[in-house]
């Protein structure tokens, strides 16, 4: 008697991800894993850079939507064409390991979350500048290698494990449950559709499985993506009740009480100056592990704190002006 597999539908968003596109499609079609017990979506989220036609050169299914309509909208425009139950989200940037598909169907469980790599051995950068934040923010849960092998994803542990759906593994029915009401491209949709799922049931992050993640290298196109990523990880984390909403306050009390401290008092500016650089000096040492991570932080971080903190403030104005106009 043939051995039962799982068959899984594979949905991949795309929106102007002709540059990776290529690889990561190579890769989910050699899967060792039978080519006729899963398939691939490609949606197309209005992109305009030839990523359809790449797509066009692979045998896969391709969803168009009529423009950009974010990331919600695109996954689930590939969710509701899916013809299998068993759902697999791949974003363009990453490339799953061979045997992810035997991996996940070995496990037999779901919500199923692979271990991401992402370039973590580089010494110079803002590759290496992110992977001394992470192993700070997540540690034991990163970096991969000495990490557990398995650990479940529970409310209590959240905020303190690396996730996202990057390479992400869930039942159909379970990941539409758990979509926000609105498909705002300016929600935190990763954050608030996997704690709505652990709210459910726990997500099982597993080493065992991998996949690379192809991170961004020029600087602009870094600095742009941090400027983005601002307003999203401020809809979940700086709303009342998230995580570090006290701290955010603290930090805007701190920031203007330096303004008119320095407005009423200018010679205080030197003080508050040195400061800054005695915090600054603090975190290159805490973040750094070798002599040459602290150049790497010393050029890193200012672009980072700005770029993030630019966007995290669009957010905030944003805010503001809606208040005042609901009010």
């Amino acid at each position: 008697m043939p051995e039962r597999r799982t068959h899984y539908s594979i949905i991949i968003p795309v929106y102007n991800g002709a540059e990776h596109l290529e690889a990561c499609l190579t890769a989910i079609l050699n899967q060792d894993y039978p080519r006729d017990q899963y398939e691939i979506i490609v949606v197309n989220d209005g992109s305009t850079d030839g990523s359809p036609e790449i797509a066009a050169r692979f045998p896969v299914r391709i969803v168009h939507l009529p423009s950009n309509q974010g990331r919600i909208a695109a996954r689930n425009a590939g969710a509701e064409a899916a013809t299998h139950d068993m759902l697999v989200f791949n974003d363009v940037r990453v490339v799953p390991e061979g045997g992810l598909l035997r991996k996940a169907d070995i496990k037999n469980y779901q919500p199923l979350m692979p271990g991401i790599e992402d370039g973590g051995n580089e010494r110079w950068g803002f590759p290496r500048f992110f992977h001394l934040l992470r192993c700070r923010l997540y540690h034991p849960y990163y970096p991969l290698d000495g990490s557990p092998v398995e650990v479940f994803i529970r409310a209590e542990n959240f905020d303190t494990i690396p996730k996202g759906t990057g390479c992400f593994v869930c039942d159909r029915d379970l990941w539409l449950q758990c979509q926000p009401a609105s498909a705002d491209k300016t929600m935190s949709d990763d954050t608030r559709i996997l704690r709505e799922i652990v709210n459910r049931k726990p997500i099982l992050r597993t080493t065992a499985a991998r996949a690379f993640y192809r991170q961004r290298r020029e600087c602009g196109a870094i600095l742009s993506h941090l400027f983005h990523r601002g307003p999203l990880f401020a809809d979940y984390y700086l709303r009342k009740g998230g995580r570090y909403r006290n701290l955010y306050g603290l930090i805007l009390c701190l920031l203007g009480l330096m303004i008119a401290v320095s407005a009423i008092f200018p010679a205080a500016s030197v003080t508050l100056l040195g400061g800054l650089l005695l915090a600054f000096v603090t975190a290159i040492l805490y973040l750094g592990r070798i002599w040459s991570d602290s150049l790497v932080v010393g050029f890193c971080l200012p672009a980072v704190v700005l770029s993030f903190g630019l966007g995290i403030l669009k957010w905030q104005v944003t805010e503001w002006v809606g208040g005042k106009r609901s009010g």
